[in-house]
């Protein structure tokens, strides 16, 4: 449950008000030169706005324990460690004995019999810092086949942000609701450039679906959608089918409604994406809720640091999950040698 992936693996480590989190990355080739800014680059990007954001405010200084040497990697199991310097675990030591409504409390109690209630633990956004820093490594190996990632919110507390007056009246609205103790949630979406044809397989290791289920993963994603989504249902087959033509010496399809991958294999089109953020969990209103020690409901209010809309949090982090799978299927699609890496050469 804390690994992910088939060859280039990835597991992550650590609770939001522990030490430290980290990952420890096996599969990838040897010979890959990965830059600390590289990495450090993607761990800046945590919390995109830091109006919205949490006030928690981590300067995210990470090591490399094993797995490189003079900034190439070893094709041994690569290490990051980032630290918690920030961690405030007084905030909760009042509501310890607490399920705070919408947070994980409840579930991790029923299945383990006992769960970290400093600031959700694992369930804590703070885990995800651990994604961004995998997916740096994985972004660097899809580099050299000219693989890009581009994340946009396109909407916050339901207004449209695909302009820049959008964009700023939507987080107007979120920091309106969030003076009343509120929170609100948005929409992402995530398109990927520069795949090769040919990636992926049929059945159940479909390349949309294995994206899909990796973006889901990600802390408070409610819905996922892979190209038109949601629409298609609503379309007719020759409104949506995409025609096939020709570009230059290749066969592609002319339109792109099925988000760049048929019968779960990519075709060479752009993969699009959109995600659906549910509200942060964390509000600062009276919320009912039981206190399990006691077996009394008790109604309880929040204190502590938390974001007012964690969508634009999630964008990077789509980002970082989409580059994970991708490194995996270029390697078993043969695109990647899995043991030493070569950069790839335009045929």
């Amino acid at each position: 449950m804390n690994s992910f992936g088939l060859v280039f693996r990835c597991t992550t480590w650590g609770e939001s008000h522990g030490k430290a989190v980290g990952c420890v990355i096996d599969g990838c080739p040897a010979g890959l030169e990965v830059q600390q800014s590289d990495i450090q680059k993607e761990l800046d990007s945590d919390i995109p706005d830091s109006s919205l954001g949490t006030p928690r405010k981590e300067k995210n200084r990470f090591e490399i324990l094993s797995g490189m040497l003079d900034n190439i990697t070893l094709g041994s199991p690569i290490c990051i460690m980032i630290h918690n310097r920030e961690n405030h675990k007084e905030d909760y030591e009042r509501i310890r004995h607490y399920y705070r409504p919408g947070h994980a409390e409840f579930t991790f109690h029923k299945r383990y019999g006992i769960y970290d209630p400093y600031g959700g633990g694992r369930a804590s956004g703070r885990e995800s810092i651990a994604r961004l820093a995998a997916g740096a490594v994985a972004k660097k190996l899809l580099h050299s086949h000219k693989i890009t990632f581009n994340s946009q919110v396109e909407e916050l507390a339901g207004i449209d942000c695909s302009s820049k007056e959008g964009f700023e009246a939507a987080k107007r609205k979120c920091l309106e609701i969030s003076e009343n103790g509120d929170s609100t949630g948005g929409i992402v979406s995530l398109n990927i450039s520069g795949l090769p044809a040919g990636v992926g397989g049929p059945v159940f290791n479909k390349l949309h679906s294995r994206i899909m289920y990796a973006l889901s993963t990600i802390g408070g994603v409610k819905g996922v959608e892979s190209g038109l989504g949601i629409t298609a249902a609503r379309m007719t087959g020759s409104d949506f089918n995409d025609p096939f033509g020709i570009s230059g010496d290749q066969i592609l399809p002319v339109s792109n409604n099925a988000g760049g991958v048929l019968g779960g294999i990519s075709t060479g089109l752009d993969l699009n994406f959109r995600l659906a953020i549910k509200p942060t969990p964390s509000i600062f209103m009276p919320q009912k809720t039981v206190n399990w020690m006691t077996k009394t409901e008790e109604s309880l209010l929040l204190h502590g640091r938390f974001d007012k809309n964690f969508a634009p949090r999630v964008a990077p982090i789509a980002e970082a999950m989409a580059a994970l799978v991708l490194a995996d299927q270029m390697i078993l699609s043969g695109y990647i040698n899995p043991v030493r890496f070569e950069p790839w050469q335009d045929q």
